[in-house]
Order: C-alpha cells, then structure tokens, then sequence
C-alpha cells in the first residue's frame, strides 16, 4: 500500500532503525483489527469483542497513528455511529463509542465537511438521558465514570459535521423552551451549548449563526440576576465569535462585556469588601477566548482591555492578596495563551477548513505589539505575588513568545537591580562572621 494515501501516521516511526518492520507490522494490525470489528456487526455480538478490539483500535491509533486511508477512517466513524444507534446499549460501551469518536475525529484537517454529515439528534438522545437521569439517585441505573465528559469531548468534535439545516432544527426543537421563569430555560441552554453549530462556512451563516445571534444577545442584555444558564450563553458567544471571526460586529456589544465580566470577578471595592457573588457565572477561560476572537483592525477592543486592566491594576499589587487575586492571575494566563493560539491558527488558517477568519481581521505585527504592550505590565507586577506563580510566570513565557524584545530586557534588569540591592545590602564582607572559625 502507498503511504502517500494513509492519513496521518505516526511521524516518529518512520526514524526509528526498525520502520519497515514496523509499517509492516501496523498493517497487519488495522486489517485484523478491521476484520474482527465487521465481525461483531456480522454476528450480532457485542460483547465481549466489542471493547476488546475498541481498545486494541485506540492502542493502534496511539502507537501507529492514523495508519489507515481515508476511505477506512469514514468507515470507523460510521461504525461507532451505528453502534450508538443499536437498541439495548450498555453504557460501557457507549462510553466507548464516545472515546473513539472523539479520537476519530479530533483531527478536523483529516475531514472535511463534504466528507461527513453526522445527525445531530443521535447524540441527543444520549444527551437527554445522560442530562435527565434520575435512576442513579436510586441506585437503579449506574452512570459509567467519565460518560459525562466522555460525551461532551464527543460532541464537541463531531458538531463540526452537523448538516446544514441543523441549526433551524435545534432552534424548532428547544426554542419553545426558552421561558426565564422555568427551569426548562437552562436546560435549553444546556443543549444549545452542546448542539448549536458555531462554524459553519461562510456561504452558510444564513442557515447558522445569524438565525439566532441576535436573539441570544438580546436575552443575555436583558438579563442581570447571573442565572445558572449565562454560563452556558457565554460559552455559545465564545465559540461562535472564535470560529467567525471577522463576520460577527462586537463593537456595539463591547461595553456591555467588558462590564459584566468585570462584575462578575467580584473584587472587593471600598473599605469594606462586597459579598461574594456567584461563582462560575463567566469561566476564565471562555472570556479571554472570547476577548481575543473581538480583537481586530479597527475595533476598539484592546482600547476596552487597557481601561479593564487599569480599573483592577491596584488589585495586581502583593500587597492586595485575596481570593480574587486568583482569577485575575489566571485571566491574564488564559488571555495570553489564547492570543498564542490565534496567532498559529491564522498562521495556517489556509489549511484548516474550520477556522477561516477574514483576511481583513486578521492580527497584524502591530496589533501584537500592541497586545504585548498592554499586557506585560500586569504580567510584571504578577510576578512578584505571594501566590499564583505558575499562571504569571505562563502569561511571561507567552508574551516572551509573541514579543520577547519587549518583555525579557525589563524582567531582566529588574533582576540585576535585586541582586545589586542585596548586595549593597549585605555585602559579602558582612557574611564572614556568620562563618564558624577555621582550625
């Protein structure tokens, strides 16, 4: 078989003294792993050889890679989906499916969308049982460890393939929930969350995102009381504007943003300290992605982010610790690593099918000089806390990657002028007498 059609083999085998030995030895692994699987669906016998050569598959893919065309990888994804389909699952094996699905397609460059269509509404049905179980509170049905996320990591990969009406379908389905005064309203959220298609191409907004940005927008405006369900809206905002960038205006939505986030850090403002607010309303993470996805030429975003580090900046100092000083630490960890992050994807953005941001949005070499520049001062001043090092010294390492001519000379001067400060401090003459007498 040529190698030229496998997908993505392993590119460390092929150093090894041994690589012939091994390309032999990997196709005739897949094949009798290929042939006992077709067996299963041909005898009707799930278990016991199911998880057994699910596994041996996942230990092929980890040794050997994708060692397989492409014509053979559709037809694994189409397997599992099968199976998840079967009547009588045990929920072992779908967690197995889900695992496997979820290693089948976490390579979205392998696949593009006019290769693979999967329906959303198979993975719903497991949704709904694993969100609305009640039997394990009972000791009726027993959740495997893992399902849960398992499915989610699943899902994730595999809504880059929904079709293209499976956004008006989503919206048909759960839109009749969407009543702030019920319970079912977060568990609509919940779903969106999960289902909604975020990146479809660009020829296609008109069937995805512009059917329900706006409306989302509108309820989370509306909204002040930081219901359980805006953790999941933030979440849709975040990944629709990462995989849209440059279709999605931000700018009139700017202000409202970059207030909520900052009250719901919940710094403590005056002489006495504010109560608490709910946590986990905005997660760390999903508000920096999203920050960096508005970021472009033009956009007063970076103007936004400079005013809201200089609001807390007095809550950066040492002198200021408190719990809070936690999640601004890792703000600026998450902020950075996500900037990274956007920078190598527009890097090869011509090759990745799924992320196509528009060539005029794109960052420019100034635009990451600005970013560095708006940054680094906070990154400094984080690095000589108490607490929280590993996230600053994360955020140092990231702008030294983006702008390191801008970021190591002052670190390092500051540096020089400590040791110089000890020194003059206590000097080295002064330190003999702490030694104990020579014989």
């Amino acid at each position: 078989m040529d190698d030229s059609t496998l997908q993505k083999p392993n590119v460390y085998n092929r150093y090894l003294p041994f690589y012939d030995s091994i390309q032999r030895q990997a196709y005739a692994e897949f094949d009798e792993i290929r042939m006992h699987l077709s067996r299963i669906i041909q005898l009707r016998e799930i278990r016991p050889g199911f998880s057994v050569w699910s596994s041996k598959l996942q230990q092929f893919i980890s040794l050997y890679g994708y060692h397989f065309t492409k014509s053979d990888h559709l037809k694994l994804i189409d397997f599992y989906l099968s199976i998840l389909s079967a009547d009588n699952l045990s929920l072992i094996d779908v967690r197995i499916c889900f695992n496997l699905l979820e290693v089948l397609l976490k390579k979205t460059h392998l696949i593009t969308r006019d290769e693979l269509i999967i329906d959303w509404r198979l993975l719903y049905q497991w949704a709904k049982l694993i969100r609305f179980h009640h039997d394990q509170d009972y000791s009726l049905v027993v959740m495997p460890d893992g399902i849960e996320q398992s499915f989610f990591n699943c899902v994730h990969c595999c809504r880059f393939y929904f079709s293209a009406t499976a956004t008006q379908e989503i919206l048909d389905e759960f839109r009749p929930w969407l009543c702030p005064f019920d319970s079912a309203f977060g568990d609509a959220m919940y779903f969106f969350d999960l289902f909604l298609p975020v990146n479809l191409p660009p020829n296609l907004h008109n069937q995805g995102f512009k059917l329900w940005l706006p409306e989302f927008l509108g309820i989370w405006e509306s909204v002040c009381s930081n219901p359980d369900w805006e953790y999941n809206m933030i979440r849709i905002f975040c990944f629709v504007g990462w995989y849209n960038m440059g279709y999605i205006d931000w700018e009139p939505w700017l202000s409202r943003i970059f207030t909520r986030f900052l009250k719901s850090l919940s710094l403590p403002v005056g002489s006495r300290a504010i109560a608490a607010q709910k946590k986990d309303t905005y997660p760390i993470s999903t508000v920096a992605s999203l920050i960096v996805a508005m970021m472009s030429n033009g956009s007063s975003c970076l103007q936004y982010l400079r005013n809201l580090f200089t609001a807390i900046k007095s809550f950066y100092y040492p002198s200021n610790t408190g719990d809070f000083q936690h999640d601004i630490v890792q703000f600026l960890a998450e902020l950075t690593e996500s900037f990274i992050d956007r920078v190598h994807l527009e890097s090869k953005a011509d090759r990745i099918w799924q992320f196509k941001p528009l060539q005029s949005y794109r960052l420019t070499e100034q635009d990451i000089t600005d970013f560095v520049n708006c940054v680094k001062e906070y990154v400094f001043i984080s690095i000589f806390n108490k607490t929280h090092l590993a996230d600053a010294a994360k955020a140092f390492r990231d702008l030294a990657m983006l702008r390191p001519e801008l970021v190591v000379p002052p670190i390092i001067e500051q540096s020089v002028f400590f040791i110089y400060s000890i020194g003059r401090m206590f000097p080295l003459s002064s330190l003999d007498s702490f030694h104990p007498p020579t014989a």
